[in-house]
């Protein structure tokens, strides 16, 4: 199995290896890998090698790291990537075109609310006015990609239901007669909340990109502002730029 004589670095081989025993279903999604003590005493290694050999594995998506309990296999969909460009407003169902796992969304709650100071500044309401407060997680397969929390203007979308939110917002919007024509977001990594690590089920020290957005219609009226944290796991953010 490993041949320290070859010209194939032994942590290349290694890794093969075990990729081989994951596509033959010897380790399957969920079980954990051998430790990297047990590999450098199975094929005589150092731990150096084992742990190299991992990485790799890691960096491939076919199996993560659980502080305290292991390294498992990953799940099927884990390691699924899409890539958003920052130069471009698209929809969580525009982003996620073309891939072979279901895409869902899941409200956790939908209700009006008298809009703060802050959220009707930035919308340009009048104080006091009222706005929809909404909370969806979004999936790909059964794997949570997106956790967004967001204020809508209540008018002219009075009839927003939960069945417009468990389908497309977008669908909807343009449904009633608008266009929604950009969004400006600020985007950050930082530590999860407990709430946003339960919804992406992901570990206290991963981080997560957060993006706060003020989405617009068109003639530059503000309708929306969300704070989002993607799974950086499942995300890259791409940016075409032209020079001047």
């Amino acid at each position: 199995m490993i041949d320290k004589h070859s010209t194939v670095p032994v942590y290349l081989q290694l890794e093969q290896y075990l990729n081989g025993q994951i596509a033959a279903g010897t380790l399957r999604p969920g079980d954990v890998i051998p430790s990297e003590n047990a590999l450098c005493q199975q094929f005589a290694i150092s731990r150096m090698t084992a742990r190299k050999a991992v990485d790799y594995l890691v960096r491939q998506g076919k199996v993560e790291r659980r502080r305290g309990q292991g390294t498992f296999v990953v799940q099927s969909g884990k390691n699924v990537r899409i890539s958003l460009p920052l130069d471009r407003h698209l929809s969580s169902s525009e982003a996620t075109l073309g891939l072979n796992e279901p895409v869902v969304n899941r409200l956790i709650c939908l209700y009006r609310q008298t809009a703060s100071q802050d959220i009707a500044s930035t919308l340009r309401l009048t104080p006091g006015s009222e706005v929809w407060f909404m909370q969806r997680l979004r999936l790909v397969g059964d794997i949570p990609f997106v956790f967004e929390q967001s204020w809508m203007i209540s008018d002219p979308f009075d009839d927003l239901s939960e069945t417009d939110l468990n389908r497309s917002k977008y669908a909807y919007i343009s449904r009633k007669g608008f266009t929604v024509e950009r969004s400006e977001k600020e985007i950050r990594a930082e530590l999860p909340s407990q709430q946003v690590r339960d919804m992406l089920g992901i570990n206290r020290d991963e981080p997560v990109l957060h993006a706060t957005s003020i989405a617009f219609l068109r003639d530059d009226i503000p309708f929306e502002i969300s704070e989002i944290y993607y799974n950086q796991q499942h995300y890259r953010f791409t940016l075409t730029a032209a020079r001047p």
